[in-house]
């Protein structure tokens, strides 16, 4: 499959199999930023929730060690940890991040290869497009849809991926992030900062341990 070459100057001289071809490559490429962006999150509140598990343990243990090791107020901060593990548990079961990567794999593979077909029937008259566009409908209804920064993200790549094939091209690509781009990060790596959590709380108990 290849991305749509050789636009025409308006949308109004596209053939619908050329207009089906862009439409189906542009949601393929979105689709795949999209998965990306599920998986990542999937792996970020697992991490979260195994460190924040850990963080609860380690704390437990050094208070029965010393119930003064994180000062008066250690209990207050063992159930605020506590708190914040069935937080990343209840997002983790809740949002589904796991099953919704993966649904959405099966989606843009399917959507992939409905491209390849329509970009067959650019030039093979016996492919039935008005077929096709239903089954894009179909797997449009199927699945959750990606997000502004998905399809910022895949519009880039395409512009990068143009860039490296021709590299006379006069193709202008905006390293700089947009601003859903920059909030869909924050909320896909802020839970790595809980690993910071558990190095803390541990590092008095290991402490205890040489004086």
């Amino acid at each position: 499959m290849s991305s749509p070459q050789n636009a025409p100057a308006t949308y109004l001289e596209e053939t619908p199999a050329m207009r089906l071809h862009r439409r189906s490559y542009n949601t393929y490429s979105a689709r795949l930023k999209a998965r990306e962006r599920l998986a990542s999150r999937n792996h970020a509140w697992n991490a979260s929730l195994v460190a924040l598990t850990t963080s609860a343990t380690i704390a437990s243990v050094g208070m029965l060690t010393d119930p003064q090791m994180y000062g008066d107020n250690g209990d207050t901060l063992l159930v605020c940890v506590s708190i914040l593990t069935l937080v990343a548990s209840l997002v983790t079961s809740g949002l589904d991040y796991s099953g919704r990567s993966r649904d959405m794999f099966v989606n843009y593979r399917r959507v992939q290869r409905l491209s390849v077909k329509a970009e067959a029937a650019e030039t093979d008259t016996g492919i039935d497009v008005s077929e096709l566009e239903s089954e894009y409908d179909a797997l449009m209804d199927e699945s959750e849809n990606h997000t502004a920064g998905d399809h910022y993200r895949a519009e880039r790549q395409q512009l990068k991926d143009k860039k490296r094939k021709n590299p006379n091209a006069a193709v202008e690509v905006n390293t700089w992030p947009g601003k859903a781009i920059v909030l869909e990060n924050l909320l896909t790596y802020a839970p790595y900062v809980s690993l910071g959590l558990a190095a803390i709380l541990t590092y008095p108990l290991v402490n205890s341990f040489f004086q």
